[in-house]
């Protein structure tokens, strides 16, 4: 999106960001939220570190797909709630969505069992 500034949108003014300013926040939140089952980064965790919508921070990951720069440990983003990939590196040994899942399961019942 281009930079717009006090644009006359009928109701009022408005101020539109890039995209590319979200990326930086999506790459800064990554380092701060927590890393689960090895290597996922939950996008719970990312609306809670950076406090943007959800939609946004998915639309922002598909956008830039292929140019994020993530820590080497993380392979995946993870929609808890919709329970689906939105970002994967490439290039690791790939799990399907059912065993990612099984995975999220299992760890959820040890950790109410502690």
């Amino acid at each position: 999106m281009p930079q717009v500034f006090g644009e006359n949108t009928g109701k009022g003014f408005s101020k539109e960001e890039p995209l590319d300013i979200f990326k930086k926040a999506i790459e800064s939140a990554v380092l701060k939220c927590p890393v689960r089952n090895q290597d996922k980064v939950f996008l719970s965790d990312l609306w809670f570190v950076t406090s943007l919508p959800q939609d946004l921070i998915a639309e922002v990951l598909e956008k830039f797909r292929d140019t994020f720069e993530f820590p080497e440990d993380i392979h995946v983003i993870w929609d808890d709630k919709r329970r689906k990939k939105l970002w994967e590196r490439k290039n690791i040994p790939q799990k399907s969505e059912k065993e990612i899942s099984e995975e999220i399961a299992k760890e959820n019942d040890i950790i109410e069992e502690e």
